[in-house]
């Protein structure tokens, strides 16, 4: 329960001209909310203009069940006289407006906050944050498509599919890992009052759309841009302002950046740094902070020589890929300006536990034939994930990847070229199809890689790459990496790639 005045913005609270400001200031509210189905008595129900409704439909049913103050952009007139026992507070912004009552309602007690964003590498760049930070005996999660991780590295969905989630959710999840002492393992214990360092991903959806606004950023980090999510951005220079938005907007005058200075995207971001005199580090070959000098792959690891502010360290990272190395040294990057020590930030890279469906080798057969899931769903991802095992020296490298439904169709062809010209056998099947026939969604990515094997169902297909597997092979299933479902027309369905591999290497190895 939290006063009206307590948790609406200053420029809400000076635009609402009622004659009894302190009366309207002290009401109680008792929560809040943005599904109507949702509400309780004494609730503050938000009506967000959604893609595909209008949160002011639901208004009516709101009120029904017993809201008594709704945020909204439009004129409140047409309301007030039919629930004139209701509170209309009109805004300009009814999303930006739900992140600041969602930061105020459901506050938290936060040491760190570090936001990701990049078209790849957010999820892994987050992790290794989180299991520095635990690794130095801080209270830590991680937020993003990996869902919430603590810091024993349990983990727990979020409640939708959103990279980054909707402000109740972020705040209420902040809120209660801040508040108490809790772990997804055990129970809230109310006597720890230790405060919470979290790392999120900042997708650029969630920039766009609000969710991320009035979060006290320490730092943001810059992993890569390239393309995706062109069904919603429409063009590269609107995804590319979504995400720049970070650090134009929401980052503060004591926030701190990290970027890839490999990436030309980064020099923007130091723009926006000098601009605002704001501490900027770079990470990369490239990099004049910290410097990557030499990567050698190893069977079971990369060893890393790189230098920090000018002081020479080698390290072994425990992950494949040498986009787990940018990864890694952003993570670095990100935790060194949190106040972790050099020293102990290479001792947690050192014992790094395996991302979750980030080229992750889930089976090896007969010591000979190593098979590999990875979430890889750009062109630029899954370049750099084939490019990544090719390293490691296998005889052959066998790709299977599909591309999602009612997403970027520019992007399919792309990736088909991307996996022939890197992969010596392609595997094409499905994703998520969502609502899109599969077969079509199949042909879009075929026109890139016309070698391609074309194989509808994705549990047909692993298994039918796992045959064709020959000693010294390496296998990338690509695409969905840690998710354990697939989207088909508007249903949800029990899928992994991990499980439909570890039971096919089962019968195989009988």
């Amino acid at each position: 329960m939290k006063k009206l005045g307590d948790i609406l913005s200053n420029e809400t609270l000076s635009k609402h001209n009622s004659s009894n400001n302190e009366k309207f200031a002290n009401a109680l509210v008792y929560d809040v909310c943005d599904d109507s189905r949702k509400v309780s008595e004494g609730s503050l129900f938000v009506a967000i203009g959604g893609n595909s409704t209008d949160g002011k439909k639901y208004i009516e049913d709101a009120i029904s069940k017993g809201a008594k103050y709704i945020v909204l952009e439009t004129d409140n007139h047409q309301y007030t006289e039919k629930y004139n026992d209701v509170l209309f507070i009109p805004v300009d912004n009814a999303r930006h407006e739900l992140a600041h009552i969602s930061s105020r309602f459901f506050e938290s007690n936060l040491e760190d906050v570090i936001a990701v964003t990049g078209t790849n590498g957010k999820s892994s760049t987050v992790d290794i944050i989180r299991q520095i930070w635990a690794r130095n005996n801080r209270k830590a999660i991680s937020v993003g498509t990996l869902g919430i991780v603590d810091k024993d590295g349990i983990r727990k969905k979020l409640s939708g599919t959103l990279t980054s989630p909707n402000p109740i959710e972020l705040h209420k999840i902040l809120h209660s890992f801040s508040n108490y002492s809790y772990d997804l393992n055990s129970s809230y214990d109310k006597n720890n009052s230790e405060k919470l360092s979290v790392a999120i991903e900042a997708s650029s959806h969630g920039i766009d759309q609000h969710r991320l606004d009035c979060l006290p950023f320490s730092v943001c980090a810059f992993t890569n841009f390239t393309q995706d999510h062109l069904d919603y951005h429409k063009t590269m220079d609107n995804y590319w302002h979504a995400k720049e938005r970070l650090f134009s907007e929401l980052a503060s005058s004591n926030t701190k950046f990290v970027v890839n200075a490999d990436d030309t995207k980064s020099e923007k971001i130091a723009e926006i740094a000098r601009a605002r005199s704001i501490r900027c580090i770079e990470y990369g070959y490239e990099a004049k902070d910290i410097k990557i000098i030499d990567v050698i792959a190893k069977q079971s690891h990369q060893k890393i020589h790189a230098s920090f502010f000018g002081k020479d360290i080698s390290f072994a990272l425990p992950l494949f890929g040498k986009f787990q190395v940018f990864n890694s040294l952003c993570a670095a990057a990100s935790c060194y300006l949190s106040g972790i020590q050099l020293e102990k930030i290479i001792d947690a890279l050192e014992h790094l536990n395996p991302i979750n469906g980030r080229l992750e080798q889930v089976a090896l057969i007969n010591n000979e034939k190593r098979i590999y899931v990875d979430y890889a769903h750009t062109p630029d991802a899954l370049k750099n994930a084939i490019l990544s095992l090719r390293e490691h020296n296998p005889k052959r490298i066998i790709t299977v990847f599909g591309c999602g439904g009612e997403r970027d169709h520019q992007k399919r062809p792309i990736m088909g070229k991307v996996a022939q010209k890197f992969s010596d056998i392609v595997i094409v099947t499905d994703d998520n199809p969502r609502g899109e026939n599969p077969e079509e969604i199949r042909k879009m990515i075929i026109e890139g890689c016309p070698n391609g094997i074309e194989v509808d169902k994705r549990q047909n297909a692993i298994e039918y790459a796992i045959d064709m597997l020959q000693d010294g092979d390496s296998l990338l299933i690509a695409g969905k990496g840690h998710e354990d479902y697939q989207q088909i027309g508007k249903e949800f369905f029990h899928f992994s790639d991990k499980e439909v591999i570890l039971n096919k290497v089962s019968k195989v190895s009988k």
